[in-house]
């Protein structure tokens, strides 16, 4: 039986750089392509929500590259382990409760990708 964690973990220092790198290199590419639907002034269905998928991923991409930023700064008391697995968090400061709802970025990346759905079911309505 194999055991399937949500987690993963970057490993040695370069596994983080790189990871963090792709985190900036996709942030730009999203600003990037916002910049040239602002420019072009594309209107009609699906559009709005796009535009709505792509901030909210830059927001995505900004709090998840803080998050494990600040990952590496995080002394190991706070976090509670149980049979060798993180399992709980522990929050005594404002840092730490910045480190902690970073970890929540599944909050903005579910609503970005239903904004997505919701574009390109507006974009194959159109056809």
């Amino acid at each position: 039986m194999s055991l399937a964690y949500g987690v993963q973990s970057h490993g040695s220092a370069e596994g983080l750089v790189s990871h963090q790198l792709g985190h900036l290199l996709f942030t730009l590419a999203m600003v990037v392509l916002l910049l040239q639907l602002t420019r072009s002034r594309l209107t009609g269905p699906g559009w709005y929500e796009f535009r709505g998928f792509l901030w909210v991923i830059i927001f995505w991409n900004i709090l998840t590259f803080a998050g494990h930023w600040m990952q590496e700064s995080m002394a190991a008391e706070f976090f509670i382990r149980q049979d060798n697995r993180i399992t709980a968090f522990q929050v005594d400061s404002f840092g730490n409760l910045i480190f902690y709802l970073t970890r929540l970025d599944h909050l903005l990346l579910v609503p970005a990708f239903f904004m997505l759905l919701l574009a390109i079911q507006k974009w194959g309505r159109g056809k």
